[in-house]
């Protein structure tokens, strides 16, 4: 089975949970990571290999668009603030690449239906960072929201109040 090959866009802290992910998925690689400081994407690759080890070290990359272009490159992984993912989201869905986008993806619903948009045209799969639903907690959070709290009035989100 040929292993799908990952590209990563910044060397966020959260790319690194996504780095283990990728290689905890069994049938994925990261081959290169980027940054705008090389020695910043080179650090971050010699931090993830230390815990999370690929069988060949991802390449290490001063600028995004080294990335996209590159030809082992089937997928990326976009950390970016938020006001960047569109332009890096609609460039890899015009190289040809697939697309997990950190969450929000988008600052406006304009920007993330241009986004969607471009990954459709270039036939490639988008797919957001909302792990969430994809786990069992959220049905056993419907689960005791609907059966043992009755009617929700209002909910807080930060951790400070």
């Amino acid at each position: 089975m040929r292993k799908l090959h990952w590209g990563i866009l910044g060397a966020a802290n959260i790319a690194r949970k996504n780095w283990q992910a990728i290689r905890n998925s069994g049938n994925s690689v990261v081959v290169a990571v980027a940054s705008r400081e090389i020695e910043r994407a080179r650090q971050f690759i010699a931090d993830c290999q230390c815990d999370a080890p690929m069988e060949t070290p991802a390449k290490a990359f001063d600028n995004y668009d080294a990335v996209i272009r590159d030809s082992t490159v089937d997928a990326v992984y976009i950390p970016l603030p938020t006001g960047l993912r569109k332009e890096w989201v609609i460039r890899a869905a015009e190289a040809g690449k697939h697309v997990l986008c950190e969450k929000p993806c988008a600052t406006n619903v304009a920007d993330l239906k241009e986004m969607i948009g471009a990954c459709a045209r270039n036939k490639v799969q988008f797919m957001d960072g909302v792990m969430f639903m994809h786990s069992a907690r959220l049905p056993k959070l419907r689960e005791v929201l609907n059966n043992q709290l009755g009617q929700i009035k209002r909910i807080i989100g930060d951790p400070c109040h």
